[in-house]
């Protein structure tokens, strides 16, 4: 289990391990991502090994992330949670990134994270609260385990504030 502090800006928030954008200046991966949350209504895109974490509020200091990783799927928990979406994911050189939309500053995981073929379940919970304007009351989950056969992304809890902000 790793805990670390990550920002959200233009309520966004990019999970990655490699960047799309380190061998190609012009990748679109954020844009696409976004599209993909927004169309998909999951409000979680996942593009080119980026997944975008799309929150119904502009901006989020020091938001608590925390990291876990499993041996096999954890058990479901989703009554804890306000959002929760399962994706593909893959780490690399056990780098994991927490980077906040609008070019500012990444987080990098303190810990290393094994390299391999993932499944991510990302969960958010503190919107109702943060999208009326509170501070400090968002917190995030991701946690990952092995899988064997990619799948498409999976909304499984869907915040019920999104159909009123959609």
């Amino acid at each position: 289990m790793i805990d670390l502090e990550v920002e959200i800006d233009y309520g966004q928030v990019y999970i990655y391990s490699v960047a799309p954008w380190r061998d190609d200046s012009t990748s679109d991966a954020v844009l696409r991502a976004l599209d993909d949350a927004r169309q998909s209504g999951r409000w979680v895109g996942v593009v080119d090994g980026l997944i975008d974490v799309v929150v119904p509020f502009r901006k989020s200091f020091d938001a608590p992330m925390r990291v876990e990783v499993w041996s096999e799927e954890p058990p479901l928990d989703n009554d804890a949670w306000d959002h929760v979406v399962d994706a593909d994911f893959d780490v690399c050189d056990g780098e994991l990134v927490f980077e906040p939309s609008g070019g500012f500053t990444p987080v990098r995981c303190p810990e290393s994270v094994p390299s391999g073929r993932y499944r991510a379940r990302v969960s958010g919970r503190g919107y109702a609260e943060a999208a009326e304007g509170a501070v400090g009351v968002d917190s995030y989950r991701l946690r990952l385990w092995p899988r064997e056969n990619e799948r498409p992304p999976e909304l499984r809890k869907s915040w019920p504030g999104w159909q009123r902000l959609g």
